[in-house]
């Protein structure tokens, strides 16, 4: 009777879950936002120069095996021009939000599934907003000699945020 009582019991008790059985926490939003490469002299919307095509170019080779499912730019031509080398390579199109629009671009970054990573070209003086709004990590703003910053954004289901600033090619 004992016997059948334990067996009983083992059969309702809940067994607790461990290693690989356990649920996985829920993986975070990563976006990299880079302000527009280098941009030619013609107004009001001058596209790329030669070296702004090439720092297009080294986004692609440092995010080209990242496994990008989305890039948003401005709809200037210069930030459209920056993502597009790696938006093609990864059959993906650019999402156009206008440049004053912070809000709605973060609330879109935001509604991204989990475990999803974007790329965001922007303009010097809205990178550290949009990187601030996103994770709640307050940094300098860019001057207009700054092309080679790399942010880094985490974005956990909790809503906190990490952000790590790299650089990528030339200074």
């Amino acid at each position: 009777m004992i016997r059948q009582l334990l067996a009983a019991l083992t059969l309702t008790l809940p067994i607790p879950v461990t290693g690989a059985m356990a649920q996985a926490p829920a993986a975070p939003v990563t976006v990299f936002v880079v302000r527009h490469a280098e941009k030619g002299p013609e107004n009001p919307d001058p596209s790329l120069t030669a070296k702004g095509q090439q720092r297009a170019q080294t986004l692609v080779q440092v995010l080209g095996e990242a496994r990008i499912s989305a890039t948003f730019a401005s709809e200037f031509k210069r930030a459209q021009e920056t993502v597009a080398p790696l938006a093609a390579g990864g059959g993906l199109t650019t999402q156009v939000i206008p440049a004053v629009a912070v809000d709605s671009l973060v609330r879109r970054l935001r509604a991204l599934p989990p475990g999803s990573r974007a790329v965001v070209a922007s303009h010097s003086n809205l990178v550290h907003l949009i990187v601030e709004k996103l994770s709640g990590v307050r940094l300098t703003p860019l001057t207009e000699a700054d092309y080679d910053r790399l942010m880094v954004v985490t974005v956990w289901p909790d809503g906190r945020g990490e952000v790590v600033v790299l650089r990528y090619g030339e200074r």
